[in-house]
C-alpha cells in the first residue's frame, strides 16, 4: 500500500465524486484477455485489483473491474472520509456484481488516540461494508508492536475475527518487531512486494511460519521510494520472487496488482499472464 502523498489523484470519497462517471458505463471497450482471468488462473489464486483505478466512486470503479478481476480490494486511504461513505460510494446492489471483496483499512487511522479509537474507526468501517461480507482486511501495523494485542481482542468483541485482519509489512516494519503479537494473537499476514524489494526486507522471509499466515499478496513494481509501478518493470529477480511466492499461497489466497491506474492495470495482468503461465510451463 503506498503512501498517501506518493498518490497523484485524489480519494474518490463523498465530496469528491467524479462527474465523469457516466464514460465508464458501457464495458465493451474491455478485452476478451481480460474477462478470460477466471478461467486462466484455474486452481491459482484470486486476482484482485484496489477500488481506485478510474475516477469514479467505490461502486463505479468495482463495476467497471467486475470481469477483469475475481476481487476487488476496497482501498479505504483516509480515515474520516471513507467514514462519510454513503449509497452513492458503496451501492446496495454491489453483491450483485460477480465479485469477492477484501478491505485495505486507511493509512491514518487514529492510533495517537488510543488502541480503542482506532478499533471503533475499523468497526464502523467494517459495518459499512459488512453487505459485501469482505473476506480480509489488511492492516498497516503500529509503531508500538503491544497495541496488535489489544486491538485483536477488541476487534473480536466487535464481530472480526482477528485471523481475517491481514498485517502488511510497510516501510520500516518488516513484521520481524511485531511477529510475536503476530502469533500470539493469530493475525494473518500481507506479504508487499514492493515494499520488500524497495526497502532491502531481506530477513521477510525468514520469519518461522510465514506461511501459514500468508493469505494474501501485493504485487507491482517499486520504485526506489515504494512508488507503486507496473508489473512490466519487474525485473528477473523480482519476477522469481513473484513466481516463488505464489507458489507458496494458499489456493484461497488473493494476488492483488496493486496499481492505480487503468493502464496500469492491463499492463500488469498482461504481464501477470506471462508469469503465471511460465510457471505453470515449468519456467
Amino acid at each position: 500500500m503506498p503512501r498517501r502523498d506518493s498518490l497523484h489523484l485524489s480519494t474518490p470519497c463523498s465530496g469528491n465524486r467524479a462527474v465523469i462517471s457516466h464514460v465508464f458505463e458501457n464495458t465493451s471497450g474491455k478485452s476478451e484477455h481480460f474477462s478470460r482471468t477466471r478461467r486462466l488462473f484455474d486452481g491459482g489464486p484470486r486476482i484482485a485489483a484496489p477500488s481506485f483505478v478510474i475516477p469514479d466512486t467505490v461502486g463505479g470503479n468495482c463495476r467497471h473491474l467486475e470481469g477483469m478481476v475475481d476481487e476487488v480490494s476496497l482501498t479505504f486511504f483516509e480515515t474520516d472520509s471513507c467514514l462519510a461513505y454513503d449509497e452513492n460510494d458503496l451501492p446496495p446492489d454491489l453483491p450483485e456484481l460477480n465479485l469477492r471483496y477484501s478491505v485495505h483499512l486507511p493509512l491514518d487511522l487514529p492510533w495517537q488516540e488510543g488502541v480503542t479509537s482506532v478499533a471503533e474507526a475499523i468497526l464502523a468501517l467494517a459495518r459499512k461494508v459488512d453487505y459485501l461480507r469482505p473476506t480480509a482486511y489488511v492492516l498497516h501495523p503500529p509503531d508500538d508492536a503491544r497495541k496488535l494485542g489489544q486491538l485483536s481482542q477488541l476487534l473480536a468483541d466487535g464481530g472480526i475475527a482477528t485471523q481475517s485482519v491481514l498485517i502488511e509489512n510497510i516501510e520500516g516494519n518488516d513484521l520481524s518487531a511485531c511477529w510475536g503479537e503476530i502469533v500470539e494473537n493469530g493475525y494473518g499476514v500481507c506479504l508487499d512486494i514492493g515494499h520488500r524489494i524497495a526497502f532491502g526486507q531481506d530477513g521477510l522471509e525468514s520469519l518461522p511460519g510465514l506461511w501459514e499466515r500468508v493469505r494474501m499478496l501485493h504485487v507491482y513494481c517499486p520504485g526506489p521510494r515504494g512508488e507503486h509501478g507496473p508489473l512490466d518493470d519487474l525485473d528477473e529477480k523480482g519476477a522469481n520472487m513473484l513466481r516463488r511466492w505464489v507458489g507458496r499461497l494458499p489456493q484461497d489466497g488473493s494476488l492483488v496488482l496493486e496499481v492505480f491506474r487503468q493502464g496500469q492495470l492491463e499492463s500488469s495482468l498482461r504481464r501477470l499472464h506471462k508469469l503465471l503461465g511460465d510457471r505453470e510451463d515449468g519456467a
